[in-house]
């Protein structure tokens, strides 16, 4: 039986470690994605595209440092959040195929949107993408700084054109499409970069299978 919220409780939506690894991400990510295009146009001087070089390395390497250290201390929300984004149902696909209800909404037409878990499946497919993106970028970053004089040329230029590939469309669906909606969607973004936690009954409107199954006590705010 799905609990019934009222007044102004609050759940916690993301604990600390997954808060911390979405700041890094913030922190790492962003910066090499702006010099990563800075680095393929190349429209500044030598010591700016040094600047941007050097930028991107380091973006690159925080990046690298915190997927490792999220893989490794925290082994069960990475499990979880696995199963989570490769977990379809029909509601899924009945969800993308009204992409939430964003357009009819936008358009002012009717809409009903399947009742999703803690992630609703535009949240699942971006996470499949990240995750997949994200770990080719690492191991070709890695080719590409610490082994680059090692490895055949062959190797060198597919890991090049693999990081370029996967490095663009990665930054512009998250640039273009995840943080918008994630500024969008308020509540969540705060629950996300703040203290974690997100209003009851907005939980109850936007996840009802996760506040069905999964929730057990509130906060009073």
């Amino acid at each position: 039986m799905m609990k019934k919220f009222k007044g102004n409780e609050r759940i916690l939506h993301h604990k600390l470690p997954t808060r911390l690894f979405h700041w890094c991400l913030v922190l790492s990510f962003l910066p090499a994605g702006f010099t990563g295009l800075i680095l393929f146009f190349r429209p500044l001087g030598d010591a700016g595209m040094n600047l941007a070089m050097q930028v991107h390395i380091v973006g690159g390497w925080i990046l690298f440092i915190a997927c490792a250290l999220f893989f490794l201390l925290c082994p069960g929300r990475v499990i979880a959040f696995w199963r989570e984004i490769t977990t379809w149902t029909d509601d899924d696909y009945a969800w993308m195929k009204i992409s939430g209800g964003y357009i009819h909404k936008f358009l002012m037409l009717e809409y009903e949107v399947p009742p999703m878990n803690k992630l609703n499946s535009g949240q699942k497919m971006m996470g499949v993408m990240v995750l997949v993106g994200t770990t080719l970028l690492i191991l070709t970053g890695l080719v590409l700084y610490v082994s680059l004089p090692l490895v055949p040329k062959e190797i060198a230029f597919y890991a090049d054109r693999i990081h370029l590939v996967v490095g663009i469309f990665l930054f512009l669906c998250i640039v273009g499409g995840h943080i918008p909606l994630g500024i969008y969607n308020w509540p969540e973004f705060c629950s996300m970069f703040g203290d974690g936690t997100i209003n009851a009954q907005h939980a109850q409107e936007h996840h009802p299978l996760w506040t069905k199954h999964e929730i057990k006590e509130t906060n009073k705010n």
